[in-house]
């Protein structure tokens, strides 16, 4: 079966780009930038997490160090490359990266529309040097200053043209961070004047309002992981009725806890329910994997290649990238 997957051509819709890298090019992204490393953060084993984590925050511990950097332009470039000699070892044809630009910004003391057209070159120039089509799907995070960095980031995008690259906006972070409507508002305005798709981390941790509102309030096209979705007929039914694609990443919901170790995965239910779903990585690199991994867990769950069979094309229909 391995072998059979790694012939499948692949879309990539959920992926984090400093999730991408190598563990090996981020050590020595970290010496070569000088980044202080957290107390209690040892970089020769908490960057992985290859057994199922206490609770998602502890699932995200490597991130303590993954938002240090890039801290240059020229990591950046490095960072991308590898990033997409990556993707190009799984078969990967197309990839939608996110990343927080105004994160980007901070880290390099940069101006947020200066930070996206950073983003933009190397992603363009990775994606040319290795024959992957590739956009950027911007992502906010929940808390204090989401509307005003939603705000900050669709000024910047309008700054510099409106890049066809910029495909996409993501609502990421703690879910049970209460968000307004009024940032709810704000994604769909853009959605509507833009033609940016909308996708939004909802339901991973247990909440399934957060994906009815993420439909209802946010307009989104497609849901991060959705997990809790599995817990409810009702609410699968309604996902399959608005027609939003779930990006299902099976390795990382097992190892951040979204799916308890005993339980079986929900897009078995997704499957019994019709709920369009794709197969996506998360952050391949943090559990020492890749997207072929993932197939691979799906398959294990399911025993369905015929999905597998199909998955590419059902990849191409929900994908935000136009061409």
């Amino acid at each position: 079966m391995k072998n059979y997957i790694s012939t499948l051509e692949k879309g990539e819709l959920h992926v984090h780009l400093n999730g991408l890298i190598s563990t090996k090019t981020i050590q020595k992204i970290l010496i070569d930038e000088s980044i202080e490393i957290p107390k209690n953060f040892n970089v020769q084993c908490d960057l992985v997490i290859e057994k199922p984590a206490k609770n998602l925050e502890n699932y995200l511990k490597p991130w303590e160090v993954l938002r240090l950097f890039p801290t240059r332009k020229s990591t950046l470039r490095i960072m991308m490359l590898n990033a997409f000699a990556n993707l190009q070892k799984q078969n990967v044809k197309f990839v939608e990266i996110r990343n927080s630009i105004i994160y980007l910004a901070f880290l390099n003391d940069i101006s947020v529309d200066k930070a996206l057209a950073w983003f933009i070159e190397e992603m363009v120039y990775a994606s040319e040097k290795f024959n992957i089509n590739a956009g950027l799907i911007l992502t906010i995070s929940r808390g204090d200053y989401c509307t005003e960095n939603f705000k900050v980031l669709i000024k910047a995008y309008e700054k510099i043209g409106k890049p066809r690259q910029v495909i996409g906006l993501d609502l990421a972070g703690n879910e049970d961070i209460q968000v307004s409507r009024n940032i709810g508002n704000l994604f769909k305005e853009a959605k509507q004047k833009y033609n940016l798709n909308i996708t939004i981390h909802a339901g991973e941790t247990g909440n399934i309002r957060n994906i009815i509102d993420a439909i209802d309030i946010f307009g989104a096209d497609r849901i991060g992981h959705g997990t809790a979705a599995g817990e409810s007929i009702e609410t699968m039914l309604y996902i399959k009725e608005k027609n939003v694609c779930v990006e299902v990443c099976p390795i990382s919901n097992r190892l951040s806890k979204a799916v308890k170790e005993n339980n079986y995965h929900p897009v078995l239910q997704f499957i019994e329910h019709g709920v369009p779903f794709v197969l996506c990585s998360d952050n391949p690199s943090i559990h020492n994997k890749s997207i072929n991994d993932d197939y691979l867990s799906f398959y294990h769950e399911s025993k369905r290649k015929d999905i597998l069979d199909e998955m590419f094309k059902i990849q191409n229909k929900y994908k935000f990238l136009k061409v």
